[in-house]
């Protein structure tokens, strides 16, 4: 009876081993964008903005920028976005990934 009782524990161990449910992968992390040059953002005069623009892009493995995308806004100011943003080089990444930033217009005097 004692081998019986071993031989059962053994196996309910066995199976209690098979229903364990492995770990779940970590999830996949976007990689981390460094930006390592930028032109300065050129408005030209009487370029105003009455809010915020939301643009999104894809960063491409080769650090460059593609497929920006953002809301109508006035002509100057799409202008503007666009070049300062096409202007953006980052680190060389494993793959495209999509990023996306919020632009805001501040007036202020300087040291104010």
């Amino acid at each position: 009876m004692t081998a019986q009782r071993w031989s059962a524990i053994a196996v309910l161990t066995l199976l209690a081993g098979c229903q364990v449910t492995p770990p779940a992968p970590p999830p996949a992390q976007a990689p981390t964008l460094q930006l390592i040059d930028s032109q300065p953002l050129v408005l030209a005069p009487g370029c105003e903005a009455s809010s915020s623009v939301f643009m999104q892009f894809v960063v491409l493995a080769d650090g460059r920028t593609d497929a920006l995308q953002m809301p109508p806004t006035t002509p100057c100011l799409r202008d503007a976005l666009t070049d300062w943003v096409s202007s953006f080089r980052y680190a060389p990444l494993p793959a495209a990934t999509s990023a996306a930033l919020e632009w805001v217009m501040v007036s202020a005097r300087r040291g104010s």
